[in-house]
Formats: structure tokens, sequence, C-alpha cells
């Protein structure tokens, strides 16, 4: 077990986070009282020890676990007054089995794994500066710090794949805590924000029995060996102790014996698989430990030496190893003390310094073997080196010494340094490389702090030592954060310099919830929590009542591969994610360990995932849907394979209770199966008809080719393609299975294995044949084979059909069952959208079919890109590929249709969901909805146009949105975009927050955010900013609609009928027209027509009105703005396009004389050169003799550097 540091209650304490949050029905002393943070984040050392015996108290059945109410109670009387949702919670995030048992190990566990999986939840880019003063942090002990380290909690992919050679991939900012440990060997543990947790003797733990040991321990270095759990020691005692930190423990392990000199540096470095241990002594000896899999076979090779409890590993035994997993060899590289000491990966060497001037810095190659030859290059500089850092992205040293100078290398050139800074006064003692911000942080002995810029060797920053006030000894050890820009200095205090960016505000109302484009994002009602997964594969978990991060994990270790569906489990306790590359993974999402891998079956993009009476229903690009048996651990996997009926790219997957499952794809095509026997019932296509159809059995051409050989050679063996089984409609396939079994009389089924299918589905298209009777399917075969040759001339190129073109704008976006309603001829039960931004409603009945379909987009070109409902299917939710959100009102629509309404009597529903959407929401101006006929007759099939109530629209993001899902308990809408955003909103449309960004409590409207999001600010419409702004509406819009209505007006003479009705609309109190009836105002007009049309009383009839030239419609921007700055568009006078300009013809006698013109200038420039010449002949002699003299000098410098 690892560490359960309890320094969540330092940094989380006082975060309002789920299962404390204030909610609407929590009173403000009840929120007050409950904003303590999560109870798993109050759990202390104290407490999981009396938790740990509580464990076995409360065992009263003897079972090695708890149950719920045993784990209720427990908690109870160590935690004081919980709510019981609280610890619940809790249960159900240890409990990912669902066996409703949990024991203290797989509590420790997941306790050990939450802390570990944690990351920072906002990374802030932000310059390399200190402008607070320094923070000091008390030590109670009077020493020097020899080190100061930071420990980072390990991730549980590391832990899995640590024996597979693969790296973790890092998060945006480790957590972990600080170690640091005195000269006299007192070690202490510090959070991440100094608070001390932890104290530590190792000078009396060194001598409790059983050891004997009396001599007083002097530490000189600490290192820490994050992904094994163990701390390093080095003393004067010659030997270098191993310390087993984990589960808060400190023990010493085993220790390495036999050093030339006692360590006085030591350095580990580790990816998760290979491991380099390096250590400098005080006579300039380096030993160097490499373990190819440290996770596997340990950092030292145990065949060298006899293990124990409390081993001694002698060095000379280790340098004597012969096994291919493990290299060690020791040289001898300066005649002084090692200042430091460290591998570098990118470069395969250990570099190393001391203060000799033959010596200074030496980079020792590391060999690939035992016998190959060791290489080494010296760097030389007068009076040495003390420290030093590397920078991989520039691939340069940065070094610091006596001299005073901060010096920058190529490690390819060791004779001189590239560039140099000067400004210490005293020696330089630590030394920092930040790449990402161009920065170098220098310190010297005098506590002199220096902030370089890498580019142009210039200071940017001097704290002086005045400012520094940490006792009497020298700055002893540093340790720089670059993920939070902050740098740990350490004597016998400790102190801190926060780094801190210009408008904090900007940088949080800038930063997206994820890096990358969201894929989805779900709502677990256990934890109330919402979950979201982007395009590089990164899981995101955030409290819904505050906004917090709690969680994020990478779900490819490997390779950042994007994440394209997920689902709950049937409990909801575990995350389903499928991704680009066809796998599919099983998380405990609330602490990032990965549960389990199901087989790839196909490498192809998974779009829909679905959990059903224990199965895991995947579809996707494969054009095929399959199962898999959510089995325990130690069973053997089960899945299977169903017929295919689509030809093209599954889309949407969605269910009906556990019995019905609608698939869409790219060509239009929705199949109904059921989900007991995995057949395909029912086929609809709204191009195709309004009817439902015979759904198509797809099959490869290949095997089909293969079952007619067969036939035709008398040779078929009607077991290769047949089950003796009764026919359900499925391909059963296991591990052990070469083939698949279909039902008799059914074509020839796709090739038995995924591979197979890889390669046969890319020589030849796919075939569909509909399902037909016996003699049908005969005769249809007979047909196929008198004519052979048709079939393949495939291979030739043909033109593209029509069909192929509609294609994309046929494609099912989304397929959505409603639920609560019965199948019904006269009564929808799917919706589907397409690509063309109509919504259809599907009966499922066989005399069913489509009953109506209504546009859900404003504009051309739209698509609705998700859907979703209440649990009670009273008000629809759409999102398009713009962004804009949509409420409809869904109760009554296409909802018996055939029956009298008049006499329906009204569905029971708890809250009438409608009825909670202001007024001002509705749909005004040219965005509403128009219909200009509501019945559309299609082969004597009636479909209805009328769209249901629009109950609101506003614009949530500016990119298309991917997921759209309605919280029933709090009454919220949770949206995820193409933008990289997940935001929160209420029913009534007001803006509460965007995830990532500033956190609120959702039932307290004053801790939401003032401002709404600058995105929605600068492209807003009229509708959309009175929705945010909760029905204000926005006086520089309407005034702009009556500058352009009355516009309009003066352009249309030929309309002044309609033009005066808009002006009364515009301006019914005005005087001067209401004194006058409608009969005189057109005698006026009518007057005016005749004579004074475009007259003028000084040019008469020749005067002539001036027109300006409009255009024909205002332009479409759809545009999104990464900048503060607005785009801003003016309107622009239509013009033709422009027209090529052609040269005339120049005439012969033109052209001969315009040639005698330039021959002549030629010539007199050419004289002209040549009396210059003369006249310069011994000055440019002379500077050529100059140069000569020059050139050895210049030759000797260039290559004196290059050597």
């Amino acid at each position: 077990m690892g560490s359960t540091s309890p320094q969540g209650s330092n940094t989380n304490m006082m975060k309002p986070t789920a299962g404390s949050g204030c909610t609407k029905s929590d009173s403000p002393e009840k929120g007050e009282k409950k904003n303590q943070g999560r109870v798993e984040d109050q759990i202390n050392e104290e407490h999981l020890q009396r938790i740990e015996a509580m464990f076995h108290e409360a065992d009263t059945d003897g079972g090695g676990g708890l149950d719920m109410e045993e784990f209720r109670e427990a908690i109870k009387k160590i935690m004081g007054d919980i709510d019981d949702e609280d610890v619940d919670i809790i249960f159900m995030k240890v409990d990912t089995n669902c066996d409703g048992v949990v024991d203290w190990d797989e509590y420790l566990n997941y306790m050990l794994l939450e802390y570990s999986e944690k990351d920072s939840l906002q990374k802030q880019n932000r310059p390399l500066y200190f402008p607070k003063p320094l923070n000091i942090v008390p030590v109670a002990h009077c020493e020097p710090i020899v080190r100061l380290q930071f420990y980072p909690f390990q991730t549980p992919q590391a832990e899995k794949n640590g024996g597979q050679g693969r790296a973790v991939p890092k998060t945006r900012a480790q957590l972990g805590r600080y170690l640091s440990v005195s000269r006299d060997g007192i070690l202490n543990y510090w959070s991440e924000r100094f608070k001390l947790t932890r104290t530590v003797n190792l000078d009396q733990l060194k001598r409790a029995p059983p050891s004997t040991s009396i001599q007083q321990m002097w530490v000189t270095d600490m290192i820490c060996l994050s992904n094994l759990n163990l701390l390093a020691i080095a003393s004067t005692g010659r030997d270098v102790e191993f310390y087993d930190i984990s589960a808060s423990k400190c023990d010493i392990v085993f220790s390495l014996t036999g050093l030339e000199g006692y360590a006085v540096v030591m350095d580990y470095w580790s990816d998760g698989t290979k491991a380099v241990f390096s250590i400098g002594d005080i006579k300039g000896y380096v030993s160097v430990f490499i373990s190819s899999d440290v996770l596997q076979y340990g950092l030292f090779n145990s065949g060298a030496f006899k293990s124990g409890g409390n081993c001694r590993i002698p060095v000379p035994a280790l340098l004597k190893n012969t096994s291919k997993y493990f290299l060690c060899f020791k040289v001898a590289l300066h005649n002084n003390w090692c200042h430091q000491i460290r591998f570098l990966p990118e470069l395969n060497a250990v570099a190393t310094c001391c203060a000799s001037d033959q010596t200074s810095m030496v980079l020792t190659t590391v060999p690939h073997s035992q016998k190959a030859k060791i290489h080494n290059s010296f760097f030389q500089l007068r009076k040495g080196i003390l420290c030093f850092d590397y920078s991989p992205e520039f691939n340069i040293l940065v070094t610091g010494g006596f001299d005073r100078i901060v010096r920058i290398w190529n490690p390819y050139v060791n004779n001189c340094a590239t560039s140099q800074m000067k400004g210490h006064s005293t020696a330089i003692t630590h030394i920092v490389v930040n790449s990402s911000d161009n920065k170098i942080i220098s310190i010297s002995k005098d506590k002199n702090v220096r902030v370089w810029d890498l580019q142009d060797c210039a200071c940017l920053q001097n704290i002086h030592s005045r400012n520094v006030t940490m006792s009497r000894f020298p700055i002893s050890s540093v340790h720089y954060n670059r993920d939070t820009d902050t740098l740990v200095l350490a004597t016998s205090l400790i102190g801190v310099l926060h780094g801190v960016v210009d408008d904090v505000d900007t940088v949080h109302k800038l930063q997206t919830s994820h890096e990358q484009p969201l894929c989805t994002a779900l709502y677990n009602t256990n934890f109330k929590q919402v979950v979201s997964g982007c395009h590089n594969g990164v899981v995101s978990v955030w409290e819904i009542l505050t906004g917090e991060k709690v969680m994020q994990f990478q779900t490819s270790p490997e390779k950042a591969v994007e994440v394209t569906a997920m689902t709950f489990d049937g409990p909801k306790r575990r995350l389903i994610t499928g991704s680009k590359d066809g796998s599919l993974r099983l998380w405990n999402f609330n602490n990032g360990a990965l549960l389990a891998t199901l087989p790839i079956l196909n490498d192809n993009e998974v779009t829909g995932v679905i959990y059903i009476n224990q199965r895991i229903y995947v579809s996707g690009w494969s054009k095929r849907v399959m199962w898999y048996l959510d089995v325990k651990e130690d069973m053997e996997m089960e899945y299977r394979i169903w017929n295919q009926y689509h030809a093209e790219d599954i889309y949407s997957m969605h269910a009906h209770g556990n019995k019905m499952l609608v698939t869409a794809s790219y060509s239009g095509d929705i199949i109904v199966w059921n989900i007991d026997s995995g057949r395909a019932f029912c086929r609809f296509n709204a191009c195709e008809s309004s009817r439902p159809l015979l759904p198509n059995r797809v099959i490869d051409r290949s095997a089909f080719d293969r079952f007619e050989a067969s036939e035709s050679k008398g040779s078929f063996d009607e077991s290769e393609f047949t089950d003796s089984s009764e026919y359900r409609g499925e391909a059963t396939v296991s591990h052990s299975s070469q083939g698949v079994s279909v039902g008799p009389g059914a074509p020839p089924p796709y090739p038995p294995s995924p591979q197979e299918d890889k390669d046969t589905s890319c020589s030849s298209p796919p075939e569909m044949i509909q399902e037909e009777s016996g003699a049908e399917k005969e005769n249809e075969r007979t047909h196929q084979k008198k004519s052979p040759k048709q079939r393949h001339k495939s291979g030739k190129p043909q033109p593209i059909s029509a069909k192929e073109l509609e294609k994309p704008r046929l494609a099912v976006e989304k397929a959505l069952f409603l639920g609560t309603r019965e199948r019904s001829p006269d009564t929808a039960i799917l919706l589907t959208s397409a690509a063309d931004g109509y919504v259809y409603a599907w009966s499922i009945h066989h005399l069913g079919g489509l009953l109506g379909k209504f546009r859900a987009v404003h504009s051309e070109g739209t698509a609705i890109s998700t859907m979703s409902t209440d649990l009670q299917d009273q008000m629809l939710l759409t999102g398009d590929s713009t962004g804009y959100i949509m409420l409809w009102d869904i109760e009554r629509y296409c909802f018996c249709m055939q029956g009298e309404r008049e006499g329906m009597a009204p569905l029971e529903k708890a809250v009438h969901l409608p009825s909670l959407i202001p007024k001002y929401c509705k749909v005004t101006g040219p965005r509403r909805m128009k219909v200009e006929k509501r019945t559309e007759v299609v082969d004597g099939w009636s479909v209805s146009l009328t769209p249901p109530p629009l109950l609101s629209s506003w614009r949530g993001h500016l990119k298309g949105i991917v997921s759209l899902e309605y919280v029933e308990r709090f009454r919220l809408i949770v949206t995820a975009s193409l933008d990289c955003n997940v935001r929160l909103w209420t029913i009534a449309g007001s803006y509460i927050g965007t995830f990532g960004q500033a956190q609120w409590c959702v039932g307290d409207h004053h801790a939401f955010p003032w401002e709404l999001p600058v995105d929605l600010r600068r492209v807003g419409s009229c509708q959309t900013l009175k929705v945010l702004n909760q029905g204000t509406q926005p006086h520089w819009n309407c005034a702009r609609r009556i500058l352009e209505t009355l516009t309009q007006q003066k352009l249309r003479h030929t309309a002044m009928a309609s033009t005066a009705s808009d002006l009364q609309e515009l301006v019914p109190a005005d005087p001067r027209i209401a004194q006058y009836s409608n009969d005189q105002i057109e005698e006026t007009w009518q007057h005016w027509q005749e004579k004074g049309k475009q007259t003028s009383a000084i040019l008469g009839l020749a005067y002539k009105q001036k027109a300006r030239h409009r255009p024909s419609c205002p332009l479409d921007l759809q545009v999104s703005f990464s900048s503060q700055e607005q785009l801003r568009v003016y309107k622009s006078m239509p013009c033709t396009p422009l027209l090529p300009i052609i040269q005339p013809p120049v005439p012969e006698l033109l052209k001969e004389q315009q040639q005698k013109t330039q021959d002549g200038a030629d010539m007199l420039g050419k004289q002209n050169r040549n009396n210059k010449c003369g006249a310069h002949v011994r000055f440019i002699s002379a500077k050529g003799a100059r140069r000569k003299s020059i050139a050895p000098k210049q030759q000797i410098r260039g290559g004196s550097s290059i050597a």
C-alpha cells in the first residue's frame, strides 16, 4: 500500500465540493456547516488508524469486510455527525465491483489512488517574477537542511504498466509533498503549502534495536525514489541507507556499503521502467547502477548478495554483475569531491561537476553493455563549476561557480561557453533553467537571487540578500516547481517565493475546461459529478455543485488516443471509454484506476457504448454491433458480434429500456434491434420511404464468392457457414474459436476474425442482400452465377453517383428513444436528427412510420449534433453544430395522433417542466420558427410538419455542441462543445459557469459568476443576450433593428402599404401621424406620386434623387474570436469581380527605338565603370593585402573555437 498522506485535509478543507456544497434546499447555516470539504479530504493519519481498528471491530459477521450499514456506523463514530448520503458516496466509490462489501485493503487502496491521481486544477502561463516578499516557514531544528525535494504521488497506470516498459504521461501539474532532511538526521514531511505533517528522527531510528550503531548520523545528501516508494539517505558513515516511506512508514529496508569514500551527492532517474542511480563520493569517484526494469527486477541485482531483512549490499559485489538486466560501473573522474551529479537521458550521459580546473564538469556516456568502453567529455574552467542544470528543449547546459558568472554551454563543445551573464558578487551555488518561460534563476552564496532572460542574457530581477532573511547559514538546497512557478530555498529555515501573473482574472476567463475539443460529458447521479472526455484522451471529473475538478487521468497511457464514446455501467460506479483505435477500457473514475481492458475485435473508431443487462454494447465505424459480457476478473471474457445490417459507419446508438436497441448510420439507415435475440426487425430511412422497411443484410463479397465457389464445386460444407444450434441472429465469438456461425439459410457471414475482415474489406466493397424467401434467394443466386463478370468490373474507376454525393446530407447524427412511451402506430417513440437540420419522429410499430418532422435549426447548413430529454420525456433538448441550445415541449408531440386529443386527460407529472421556462425565453423576431404547411403526404402517408412549441433558444458555445444532458435533481443543463469547454446552465438559460474557470455554489445565486463568457458577449444575438441576461433587453440591438427597418422602408417605393403598417408598429404614438386618417394619407400619397415625384423647384423634372447601393442581404460571418479584439464588419458596396488587364500590342517601330535607347545606356554605364576602376587600383590592392594578412588570424581563431 502506498502513502495516505493527510495533506488533502490541508489543501481541500475549505472547498465546497460534492457532497458538501449548497443545494437549493440547503439553508445558509447548513451550507456553512457543510462547507468543510469532502469527507475523504478530512481524513488524516489518526483517522486512518482509527478506521483500520473500526474495520476489524465493525466486521460483526466475520466476512472480512463491511457492508454499507457497517461502514456507515464506523465512519460516523470517527468523523462525527456526517450525512448518510456523503458516507454512502464514499462506500460506492470504494466498492467498484459492486459486491456490497468493502474491506480495509480495498479502502486504503482507494485512498492511495485518489491522492496519487489528483492533479492541479489550473495551470497558468505566467511570467517568472517574484514580486511578493519571501514567505518564511519556521523549522524546529537548528542545523541546516541538507536537501529538500518534492515527492510526487504515483499514478495507478504507472503501477499497472510498469512492467510493460511504458511511461505515464504527465498531467498539467503533479501533486505530492515535500521532504526535507537536516544535517543531524531530522526528516520532515511537508504539504504542498508547507504545513508540517510529520517528523522522523533518522538518528534515533538508526540507533533503535536490533541496531547496535552508536555513531552520530551526519547526513550529506538525500534522494527520493518516487516510483519505488523509497528514500535514499547518504551520511558520513560511508553507507547509503534506503527507507520505505510508503503508507506513512519510514523503515530501513537495506543499505549500500563498500563505497570508496562516503557519498556526498546522489541522483535517481526513472521513466517507469528503466532506472539509473548515481553516486558521487568525497574522493571524486562516480558509481552508476542501472536497472532495465526497476519495478520487475528491482534497482540492484539481488543475486549478487544475500537477501534478508535489513540487508547490507556491498558495492564491489554489484560491480561484478553478470546479469543482463543490470549494468554497474565505477569511474574516477575528479581529484576533488563532487558537488553535483545528474543523469541526462537526452544525452545518455551522467553529468558531474567539482571545484577543479581540469575536471570542472564531466559528461560520462553510459555504455550499452558491461564490456563496452566508457567515454568521458571534460569541461575545463578556472576555479571549477559548483552547480549546473540542463535544458532538453534547447539542448544547453547552464553552469555557475566561484567566478560568479552564469555560463551557457553546448554539450558537444567543451572548450568555451556560448554566452555569459555577470552580476553576482559571490560564488554561484545553485542554478535552475525554465525553458518554457526562457528564464534562468541563479542563487549565490550571499543569498542573492537573480532572474535572467535566456535569449537576451539580461538580468530581469534581482532579489537582494537583505530581502532573504533566512538565518546565518548560506542557502544549502533549492527546489523549483516548474508547474507552479514556486522557488523553495532552504537553510536552517525554509523560504518560498511564489510567482504570479499580471492579470489572473483574464487567465481564468480565457482558460478552457480541456486542452482539446470535447467528445462527450456525462452526469453521474450517485456522486453528483460531471465526467468529460476530450480528443487527447484525457478524462476529467468535476463536482457539479461547485465546478471543482477532483480528478483527471489519461485513458491511453502509451500514446494519446482520442476518446470517442463514454458511458457508465449499470450501478454508475465505473466508467467505460471507447477510443478511436477501437480499444475499450473500464475505469474507477473517482481515482483514475484502470480496472479492465476489453479485447479489441476491430480497430475502427468506437462511436457508441451502452451498458444493458450486464452487457456492454459497442458500435462504431466497424458497421457492426457487438457486446461483451461484464464478468469478474477471474472469469473468461465472453463477447458476440451481431450480423451486419449497416453499409456505412454507425454514428449513434440508443436503447429503449432493456428490450430494444437502435443504431443510425452515415447513409441514413436506422436499424431497430431486439436485444434478446440480436435480430434486426425494422429499418427506417427518411429518403427512401416514410414507412418501415425490411433490414438489408450486408456481407463481404469475398466471403460470398467463397460460398458460391464451394457450392459450384459441390464441396459446400454447411457447417462452415452455419451452426447446429438454434439460430439467434448472432455470431458467437470466443478466444478459442476460429470461425463465425450464422443461422441456416442465411447468406454467408463476414470473415471469422477481425484481421481477416480488415484484409478482405479493403479488396472489395461489401454487398447488401435483402432478407427474402428461400425461392427468391435461389433465383437471385442463379442470376448472379450467369453473369459473374459483371461483379468483377468494380475494379475500374467509376464516376461518383448522385446517391453517394447525397449521403453526407442524409447522415443521421443522433438517435434517441423516448423511454416513457409505448409502441403504437400513432405514437412516436424514436427521434432522429439528420445533417439537414431536421428532427424526425418515428413510430417503430409495423403499421407506423414517420409521423412528423420539423426544422430545428436557424440557418442553412446547420445540423442537430446532439439531443436528450428529461426522465418524463416532457422536454427535448437539442444542440446544433453552431453552438445553439434549444428547448422544445414534446409532451404531446406525435403522441396518440389518431385519438381524440380534446377528450384526453392531462398526463400526470410531478413537475410540469415547460411551465418553468420564463416567458422572456420565447423566441421572437426573425429567428421565430415559421411553417409554410402543416402536413405532407408521401405515397399516401401523412407526415406532420408542425413543430412542437419552442420554449427557449440561446447560443451556449462558439462551436458545435457534442453532448447535452439534463440534470433532473437540480434542474440544470450540462453542455460540452468542440470549443474545449464544458458549461452549466439553469433550465431557464441562466449561465452558471464553465468548468475549469471560477467556481460556484449551486443554490446560492450570489456565488454565480457576475459576468457572461467573453466569447458569448462578443457574438451573442439579441435572443441569446436576452436569455442570458434573464429578460433584460439589449437596447442597442433594438435601436439597430429600428434603423434597419427605416432604411428598408425608404428603398421600398412600390410597397408603401406594407411599409405604412411597419411604421405604425414602430411609432404608434406619433401625434403627427395620429391626426390623419388612412384615407387622407392615401390621398396625399397618390397626389405626390402623380405630380411631385422626384421633382425640384430649381431643377424641375431633371432632378434625380440620390440612390445608395445596398447589399442584397446582410453579411453572415460565423467566426470565432481567439483574441480580445473583435473583428468589426461594415456594410460594403456590391461590385463585380475584377477583370484581367489586357496590355495592347507594342508597334515594331517603338520596339526598335526602345532597343536602341537601352543599348546606348548600357554602353555609357560600362565606360563610367572602367574610368572609376583605374582611379582606385592602389586602394583596392592595399585593401586586398590587408585582407590576406587578417585571414590567417581568423582561420586560427575559427579553428580553436571548432576544436
